[in-house]
């Protein structure tokens, strides 16, 4: 019982699950749109 808890709690703490399909690349590129935009609206209200 407490052997399958902590199982169970060791793999919902993982940022990426191992049944992702999802590559480096694409999570890579997905984080830099974000920042991207993140930087704009940043810029945009300090030059305003």
């Amino acid at each position: 019982m407490t052997r399958d808890l902590r199982k169970n709690i060791n793999e919902d703490m993982r940022i990426v699950p191992e049944n992702c399909n999802c590559s480096v690349y694409t999570m890579a590129a997905v984080a830099g749109c974000l920042l991207f935009c993140v930087g704009i609206i940043i810029y945009a209200l300090l030059a305003a």
